[in-house]
C-alpha cells in the first residue's frame, strides 16, 4: 500500500465530508442561477406589462375627455347627447384611467398538489355508435375447394311413341304401279280414277322389258 492509499484509508470521512460540501455547494450554486434566471425574466415581464397598462389607462382616460368635451359642446348647442357620459356608462372607469395602473405582485410559490380524487364509476349507458369506416380492398381468392360427391343416378326416362315407316304413303293414297311403267310404283289417290295409257305407253307395255326404255 503506498504512502497516498494510507493518507486517504486515514482520512476517508475528511475527504467525504469534504466532496458531501463540494456537492451541496455546487447544487445551491445551480439553483441560486435558475432562480436568478426566472427572476430577471418575471421583472422584464412585469415591466413590459406594467408598461403596457399605463398606455392603455392613458388612451382610456383621454378618450373619456374627449366624449365629455363632445358632450359639453352638443349640450352648449341646446341638444343632447347620444353617447352617455363615460362614467356612467362604463363601471369602475375612475379605477382604470388611474395612470399609473396598479400592478399584481409577482406570482407567489407554487404549492404542493393535492390529493389525486376517486375514480370515477363506469357508465352503464353504451356511447354512440361511430361513423361506419370504408370499404377495405378485397382480398385475394382462396385456394380451390375439395371436389363434391357424385350425385345420385336419375330415373330412366320412358319410351318414345313408334315413329312412322319410312316413304310411306299419306292418308287416302297407295302405292300404285304405274300403267306406263309397271316397274314403278307411285303413291296414288285412292278414289282417283284409273288413268288412260297413252298410245306410247301402250306400246312400250308390248315391248320386251329390255326395249321399253326410250
Amino acid at each position: 500500500m503506498t504512502r497516498t492509499e494510507r493518507t486517504i484509508v486515514q482520512h476517508w470521512r475528511g475527504i467525504a465530508t469534504l466532496c458531501a460540501l463540494l456537492f451541496l455547494a455546487g447544487v445551491a450554486v445551480i439553483l441560486w442561477h435558475r432562480q436568478d434566471i426566472s427572476d430577471r425574466k418575471h421583472a422584464v415581464a412585469y415591466a413590459a406589462a406594467t408598461a403596457e397598462a399605463n398606455r392603455r389607462g392613458k388612451a382610456v382616460s383621454t378618450l373619456a375627455g374627449d366624449v365629455r368635451a363632445l358632450r359639453a359642446q352638443v349640450k352648449a348647442a341646446g341638444k343632447t347627447p347620444a353617447a352617455p357620459d363615460p362614467s356612467k356608462a362604463v363601471a369602475g372607469l375612475t379605477d382604470r384611467t388611474e395612470v399609473p395602473v396598479p400592478i399584481p405582485g409577482p406570482q407567489g410559490a407554487q404549492g404542493t398538489p393535492g390529493a389525486s380524487g376517486a375514480n370515477g364509476k363506469d357508465s352503464t349507458v353504451p356511447g354512440p355508435a361511430g361513423p361506419q369506416g370504408e370499404q377495405g380492398i378485397q382480398g385475394p381468392a382462396g385456394p380451390a375447394g375439395p371436389a363434391g360427391a357424385d350425385g345420385q343416378d336419375g330415373k330412366d326416362g320412358t319410351d318414345g311413341a313408334d315413329g312412322k315407316d319410312g316413304q310411306a304413303c299419306p292418308t287416302g293414297y297407295s302405292w300404285q304401279a304405274p300403267a306406263d311403267d309397271p316397274d314403278a310404283l307411285v303413291c296414288r289417290k285412292d278414289d282417283a280414277p284409273a288413268p288412260t295409257p297413252s298410245p306410247t305407253a301402250l306400246a312400250l307395255v308390248a315391248l320386251p322389258p329390255d326395249r321399253r326404255r326410250i
